[in-house]
C-alpha cells in the first residue's frame, strides 16, 4: 500500500482552507457591491425614508427645535418626521434612553446626507478599530470584519449596531490593561440596555471590580447629565414607553430578529411557552458565561458573551449582529493564542453565522436562524472547557 508523502494531508488542508477563505471573500465582495448599488439608487432618488438612519436623524433634529421630552410622544415625532419627508403612514418611534440623545444631537445640525456620512463613517471606524487586534491583523480577518453581511447592514441602514458592537467589543479589549477606561466604554453601551445582561456577570466573575465601578459611575453620570440637560421628567417618560416598545417589536417582521423568542414565535410556538424557553436559555447562558470568565477575560470568553447575548436577550435585530463577526474570528484560536485547524463542523458553523443576515431573508431558512448561534456558542464553550481539562 502506497502512503502519501509526509505533510501531504497538512498541505491539502491548507489548500482547502485557503480556498474556502478566498471563495468567502469573493461572495462578500459581490454582496457588498449589490447592497451599495441598491443604497445609492435609493438615495439618488431622494428616498431617504428607506434608510433607518432617517429615524435617528429625525430624533436629533427634533431634540434641537422642540422640547426634548416630546420625542417620546409618538404623534409629535411622527408629525415631525412627515415634515422632513417621511412616510406619513409609517411610525418610527423613539425608544432609546434619554442619554442616547446626547450622542446624536450634533447630527441634527447637519443635512441628512452629511449626517449619514458622518454617523456611518465614525461608527464603522470605531467598530473596525475595536475589532482589529493582534490576532486579527491578517488581511483575511480585516476583510471579513469590513465586508461581513452584518457590517454591511450596519453601514447601509445607518442603525446603531456598529456603535453597539464597537463599545461591547472595545470594552473587553481594554478591560485587562485599562479597566477604568473599559468601564467607561461599557457605561456608554447602556444605550442598548437589552445587551447589557451578561456584561456585569462577566466582569464580576473575572473580578474586574474597577471596571464594574467605572461602568456604574459612567451610567450614573449619563443619567445625571441628561436629566439636567433635558429635565428630570424625561426618564420616567422613557420608562413609561417601554411596554409600548415591546408591543411595537412584537409586530415587526420576526425574520429580522435572530433571538430565540422570535424564532420560536415564527415556528408557531405560543407566546407563554416561548417566553418560558427564552427565560430558561437566558439563565443557562448566564451560568455558562460566569464559568467561562472565572479565569479572566480572554478572546474565547468574550466570544461566549457576544454570542450568548443574542441567545439571552429577547430583543435584537439583524443590524445588531456585527459583534458576532468577532466571535467567529475568535474560534480558530486555542486559548486565544495558538493557531489550529478548524473541524468541518466549526468551518460550516462559522460560515453560517457570517451569512446569517442573508439566511434570515429567506423564509424557509429563517425558521432555523437561531441554530447556527446555538452551535457556535456550544463550540466556543467546548473549546474553553476542553482547554481547562487538559
Amino acid at each position: 500500500m502506497i502512503h502519501p508523502p509526509r505533510g501531504f494531508w497538512l498541505d491539502r488542508h491548507y489548500q482547502i482552507y485557503n480556498g474556502l477563505k478566498i471563495i468567502l471573500i469573493i461572495i462578500f465582495v459581490f454582496n457588498a457591491a449589490a447592497e451599495f448599488h441598491l443604497l445609492a439608487k435609493a438615495l439618488r432618488g431622494d428616498n431617504i425614508w428607506i434608510n433607518d438612519f432617517f429615524a435617528l436623524w429625525s430624533f436629533a433634529k427634533f431634540s434641537i427645535v422642540h422640547p426634548v421630552i416630546d420625542v417620546y410622544i409618538n404623534s409629535a415625532i411622527q408629525g415631525f418626521q412627515t415634515s422632513l419627508g417621511g412616510d406619513p403612514q409609517r411610525l418610527a418611534p423613539c425608544f432609546y434612553p434619554p442619554s442616547f440623545l446626547l450622542y446624536i444631537m450634533p447630527l441634527g445640525l447637519m443635512s441628512f446626507y452629511r449626517a449619514f456620512i458622518v454617523w456611518t463613517a465614525s461608527t464603522l471606524l470605531l467598530y473596525v478599530v475595536s475589532s482589529i487586534f493582534r490576532q486579527t491583523r491578517q488581511v483575511y480577518s480585516i476583510c471579513i470584519i469590513i465586508l461581513a453581511p452584518a457590517t454591511l447592514i450596519g453601514i447601509i441602514t445607518g442603525q446603531t449596531g456598529l456603535l453597539a458592537s464597537a463599545v461591547m467589543v472595545g470594552g473587553f479589549r481594554l478591560v485587562s490593561k485599562w479597566p477604568i477606561l473599559a468601564g467607561v466604554v461599557f457605561g456608554l453601551a447602556s444605550f442598548k440596555p437589552q445587551f447589557g445582561l451578561l456584561i456585569p456577570i462577566a466582569l464580576i466573575s473575572a473580578r474586574q471590580w474597577r471596571a464594574v465601578i467605572s461602568a456604574g459611575v459612567t451610567i450614573l453620570a449619563l443619567i445625571v447629565v441628561s436629566g439636567v440637560a433635558f429635565g428630570w421628567s424625561i426618564w420616567p417618560m422613557w420608562l413609561s414607553k417601554l411596554p409600548g416598545h415591546f408591543d411595537w417589536v412584537a409586530h415587526t417582521n420576526e425574520r429580522f430578529q435572530p433571538t430565540i423568542l422570535a424564532n420560536l414565535s415564527s415556528l408557531g410556538v405560543p407566546l407563554t411557552p416561548a417566553w418560558t424557553i427564552q427565560a430558561c436559555i437566558a439563565v443557562l447562558v448566564v451560568i455558562i458565561t460566569w464559568i467561562c470568565f472565572r479565569q479572566g477575560v480572554t478572546a474565547l470568553a468574550t466570544a461566549v458573551l457576544l454570542v450568548g447575548t443574542f441567545l439571552a436577550t429577547p430583543y435584537a435585530f439583524v443590524y445588531d449582529m456585527p459583534m458576532l463577526t468577532n466571535a467567529v474570528l475568535a474560534l480558530p484560536r486555542q486559548s486565544g493564542r495558538t493557531p489550529r485547524f478548524l473541524t468541518a463542523t466549526e468551518t460550516f458553523t462559522r460560515i453560517s453565522v457570517l451569512l446569517l443576515p442573508n439566511i434570515m431573508v429567506s423564509y424557509k431558512l429563517s425558521m432555523i436562524r437561531s441554530l447556527p448561534l446555538i452551535i457556535l456558542f456550544g463550540l466556543i464553550v467546548w473549546r474553553i472547557l476542553g482547554a481547562r481539562m487538559r
